[in-house]
């Protein structure tokens, strides 16, 4: 009864892998993605985010991926009109998204004619219902909740900077006497008490209608002596990119090519800037900004090496580029960039590349370059 049901359900029925590859569809899926379930077909991975537009600017989706969400939450998540991003024989869709609970992990989608362009509801509850708090620290703070983005003076004033702190030191409670010392050294021990203050500003500036008294959302107090993110309700860039990466790694590291690739790639997606690029003179962020750069590093790296290993020399020379950006004195990774550049035939930006890495080598350390682009064209 179950396989019957399935197969004649009158909506599409989508069955995703964690990856985002079509495992398994009904019948209903060949009117709607006619294209996509031709026999033999192989699925890449991401195809799921694809289709309705996961972080896709300007869409609905913009700031979330659903497949993420329906692994991080029980149960369905609300339902959401997107206009669908592939050859189909559906222009939009009402999209739901549930994990099954299975091992290996499945995700279904079930898709729901819609119009195309239809400004109409896009879904009964806020989709950022999961992690209800959205941190962007890589680049310049951004901080989204369930209604829109969270703006005003108090990112840049000290309940903002207390907000940062704990983004930066997300994995662990922080003490007061660490907050204080870290962010007003020159403050005197008193300044602990108001401390709570600031804590008290920071909660109602990210739960603007929360009751009097009530227990905050997002910034937890732990043994009452120290402060932590709430990470179930609180999602930050920095944890997502580094979790790609590092899963993209390892999956290079046994051999599976494609899934590495794609991991490593969503991980850069993220990666807008520098973490906390608005703090650029906090001590505190040193470490932390450092450490996540050279996991950006670490990706690009093995990007540009997939490329070259798979013959793709464009997609090798976008990473290589990227990278000398990243690490603009590591002139292994400028060699390999111009020699790229020189075996496409891109001599006029072989040259302009190797002219402003040349000064500013001599600018910033009186040294020339001990190689040139004859040696590496020949």
């Amino acid at each position: 009864m179950a396989a019957h049901v399935f197969r004649r359900y009158p909506y599409a029925i989508v069955v995703l892998d964690a990856e985002g590859r079509m495992v398994e569809g009904n019948e209903r899926v060949r009117r709607v993605l006619p294209a996509q379930v031709a026999p033999g077909r192989e699925h890449e991975p991401g195809f799921g985010c694809e289709l309705i537009g996961c972080r896709r600017p300007g869409g609905p989706l913009e700031e979330v991926c659903l497949h993420e969400l329906a692994l991080d939450n029980d149960g369905p998540l609300p339902e959401v009109r997107v206009d669908l991003q592939v050859a189909s024989g559906a222009a939009a869709a009402w999209v739901t998204v549930a994990a099954l609970g299975t091992d290996p992990q499945r995700i279904v989608m079930e898709l729901r004619p819609g119009r195309a362009r239809d400004r109409r509801r896009r879904s009964e509850t806020p989709l950022r219902a999961g992690p209800g708090l959205q941190v962007r620290a890589l680049g310049r703070t951004r901080v989204i909740g369930p209604d829109g983005p969270i703006n005003g003076r108090w990112l840049d004033n000290r309940a903002g900077q207390i907000f940062k702190f704990l983004v930066a030191k997300r994995r662990q409670p922080v003490y007061v006497d660490e907050i204080v010392e870290a962010l007003w050294p020159d403050a005197k021990g008193s300044d602990t008490r108001g401390l709570r203050y600031f804590i008290h500003v920071l909660r109602g500036s990210l739960e603007p209608g929360r009751p009097p008294r009530s227990a905050s959302s997002y910034v937890l107090a732990v043994a009452g002596s120290s402060y932590m993110l709430d990470l179930s309700r609180v999602w930050i860039d920095a944890t997502a990119f580094e979790e790609h990466v590092e899963a993209g790694l390892a999956a290079r590291k046994r051999g599976e090519r494609d899934i590495a690739a794609d991991r490593i790639r969503r991980g850069l997606d993220l990666y807008a800037g520098d973490f906390l690029a608005d703090e650029p003179y906090a001590e505190w962020a040193v470490r932390e900004r450092d450490r996540l750069r050279r996991i950006a590093s670490d990706g690009l790296r093995s990007l540009g090496e997939l490329g070259l290993q798979d013959g793709d020399l464009t997609s090798a020379t976008r990473a290589f580029l990227q990278l000398a950006e990243l690490d603009p004195f590591d002139l292994d990774v400028h060699r390999q960039l111009l020699s790229l550049l020189l075996d496409q035939g891109r001599r006029s930006d072989a040259v302009r590349h190797y002219d402003v890495l040349r000064r500013r080598m001599l600018t910033t350390f009186g040294e020339p370059l001990d190689f040139t682009l004859m040696e590496l064209g020949s």
